[in-house]
């Protein structure tokens, strides 16, 4: 077995390899900040789609639904099946018109739509925060690949993060477009027929249930009864509520979503994209659940893959398909992982460059500079996310609650904006403050929301109250021409 482990260490050390040499690769195409931030807005509907649906299909939808069909069976295909509706519901909704923009940023379409810098740099900056902080959560997801694996995990992580960082800072989002359309199309195709294997190593669903009741029958205790692994709705109605709302919120207002939107080399090519990568990950979302699944009723050591279930696609992967074909595709798990944290570096450089620095300090630098000074962005933003989390690991969850605080502050200004003509600057600068301070307020116990499952819904009500009042009260706020043409109000 030990002899199977270097197989799969030497594969995963030329996997990140080539990694990197398709971002040395990509860096002929390099020549503008827009090449680097944008990739030169010339991507067509497949690259678009894939990189749109690589930035969901990382550590939370790999190795998370994988987890959750450990403890929740079937029914962990929740979160998969929101990243793709979110996906779907922003290719119908703002993918033409923010394409059709052709900014760089969410916040510099609050600015087009308020005027206000306070209102772009605020939101920027929670943008940047949670951004930084799912970067660190994604260093530890690659540590817990590498450990299922049986290889050093500490020195995994820094090795797969060092290598995302290089083609990232070599190439931008040239390098991330094609690295990943690499790990979209082997990481899913290596799941699915893991997955197949070991359902037909079971016996079928059938099968896979028998070997679960078995457990049960046997003593073993099972996260929830037998009778449930084959229940949709099994994670129950808070958990499968809160999930939906909060990750397709997150979604349509996400910097790294909006940056492939912007890539596009055309609106229709932007919405196409998103449709497509949305209806890709709602067709999968049940994969990585039923893998979960499948890993309980086949391993040896069931209670291991229940004190632990996020290894339980890794160790499917090796137990199905042996130390040599499986060590491709679990290479190809990690680059999953790595694809959502490529996707984050360049969302947060985009923040400094264009929302701090462009918009602040030097709105007159020269391209040359800005590109530059991308470059340079982009491996401080990506060494700070790995020291943080390998260093102060309570600091990565203090910033994942960022996440929370974004769109609690974010989204009502965003989506009102677009649609209500009366908004102002000052109602979504008050409505961004309102929602953030009751997400933190929150988090900290200070207040407590009566429905666990509506955490998202309420912060967003106190915003969208807020917010409506505050406009009522003050002038009007006239968008740009560009986008209020687009929007049809003039």
């Amino acid at each position: 077995m030990a002899e199977g482990m270097d197989v799969v260490w030497y594969t995963v050390i030329a996997y990140l390899a080539a990694m990197l040499a398709i971002g040395v690769y990509a860096s002929k195409y390099i020549k503008t900040t827009a090449d680097f931030l944008l990739a030169g807005r010339r991507l067509g509907v497949l690259l678009a789609a894939a990189t749109l649906a690589a930035t969901h299909y990382g550590g939370g939808f790999v190795l998370g639904g994988g987890s959750w069909g450990v403890s929740y069976g079937i029914g962990g295909f929740w979160y998969g099946f929101a990243c793709g509706l979110g996906l779907l519901l922003l290719g119908f909704s703002f993918a033409k018109l923010s394409r059709a923009l052709a900014l760089y940023t969410v916040p510099e379409i609050l600015n087009m739509r308020y005027r206000s810098g306070a209102v772009q740099a605020l939101a920027a900056l929670l943008s940047l925060l949670a951004l930084i902080g799912i970067i660190g959560a994604q260093v530890w997801a690659a540590g817990a690949i590498f450990e299922a694996m049986g290889l050093p995990g500490l020195q995994g992580s820094i090795l797969a993060t060092i290598i995302f960082i290089a083609y990232t800072a070599i190439s931008g989002l040239w390098a991330v477009t094609l690295t990943d359309f690499v790990q979209i199309l082997i990481g899913s195709l290596g799941v699915i027929i893991a997955t197949a294997m070991a359902v037909g190593a079971a016996g079928g669903i059938g099968g896979i249930m028998s070997k679960i009741e078995s457990l049960q029958a046997s003593g073993v205790e099972l996260p929830q009864p037998a009778s449930m692994y084959m229940n949709p709705f099994s994670p129950g109605g808070s958990v499968i509520v809160l999930t939906l709302v909060a990750t397709v919120m997150y979604t349509l207002i996400g910097q790294d979503f909006y940056q492939r939107l912007f890539a596009a080399k055309d609106e229709k090519t932007a919405m196409k994209a998103a449709i497509a990568s949305g209806v890709f990950l709602m067709l999968i979302a049940f994969i990585p659940p039923l893998a979960g699944m499948a890993a309980l009723a086949l391993s040896p050591s069931p209670d291991k893959v229940i004190a632990s279930p996020r290894v339980a696609i890794p160790h499917l992967i090796l137990v199905m398909l042996g130390p040599a074909a499986g060590a491709i595709f679990i290479a190809a798990v990690l680059a999953a992982v790595m694809s959502t944290a490529d996707s984050l570096l360049t969302a947060a450089t985009s923040h400094i460059v264009r929302d701090f620095y462009y918009r602040f300090i030097n709105p007159k630098a020269a391209d040359k500079h800005m590109l530059k000074l991308s470059i340079i962005t982009t491996v401080i933003v990506g060494i700070l996310a790995l020291v943080m989390a390998l260093t102060v690991q309570g600091i990565i969850e203090l910033l994942i609650y960022s996440y929370d605080i974004y769109t609690a502050g974010v989204f009502i200004p965003v989506v009102l904006g677009l649609l209500w003509k009366r908004a102002t600057k000052e109602g979504a600068l008050a409505g961004m403050i309102a929602g953030s301070i009751v997400a933190i307020l929150d988090i900290a116990g200070v207040i407590k929301l009566p429905y666990w499952e509506l955490i998202y819904v309420s912060r967003a009500l106190v915003s969208l109250i807020v917010m409506v009042i505050v406009s009522l009260a003050t002038k009007p706020t006239e968008p740009e021409e560009k986008l209020a043409k687009l929007l049809g109000w003039k």
